[in-house]
């Protein structure tokens, strides 16, 4: 019983602290003019504030998987470009010690212990490294060459299906 409590304790744990990371991160989006988008039928600081809410609903209703992939979701962009003023931003604003490239390094490197892409995620994973790899000097080849094998094996077996 009392490891039940535990777990639900953890689970609360972890439902505030993802829906502290979504929240800061959409009012970043809502104070950094590169996310903002004002088009004929389109206001992205409306559209951010409705995620905000959104994200205060699947906080109630004890949605953590659904809160960890929207985090993942609304950092893809920060982790690809490697937005550090980002990552600086969320601690300070949440106060958790979080390294949102620390947890994309360490599926790339699950990835690569494997020696194979499993899901659609990993794949795209996969394909971010290499065009980062792409652009940093000197390029490692061969490096390049290992995770292009490996987004080939998957797209092989992917279209086999």
């Amino acid at each position: 019983m009392t490891s039940k409590n535990l777990n639900s304790k953890d689970k609360q744990a972890e439902l505030e602290k993802f829906r502290d990371l979504i929240l800061a991160t959409l009012d970043y989006y809502i104070e950094n003019e590169v996310m903002q988008m004002n088009i004929a039928d389109f206001d992205s600081n409306e559209y951010y504030k409705n995620l905000k809410i959104q994200t205060e609903e699947n906080y109630q209703k004890g949605r953590l998987t659904k809160l960890k992939q929207w985090f993942r979701d609304f950092t893809e962009m920060q982790v690809e470009t490697r937005d550090l003023k980002f990552n600086k931003y969320l601690q300070e604003k949440t106060k958790y010690d979080i390294d949102i490239f620390k947890d994309y390094f360490q599926r790339v490197d699950k990835i690569i212990e494997k020696g194979k892409i499993t899901t659609d995620n990993q794949f795209y994973d996969i394909s971010i490294m290499v065009d980062q790899l792409c652009h940093i000097e000197p390029i490692d080849n061969v490096k390049i060459e290992k995770f292009n094998g490996l987004l080939r094996d998957y797209e092989e077996r992917k279209s086999r299906k």
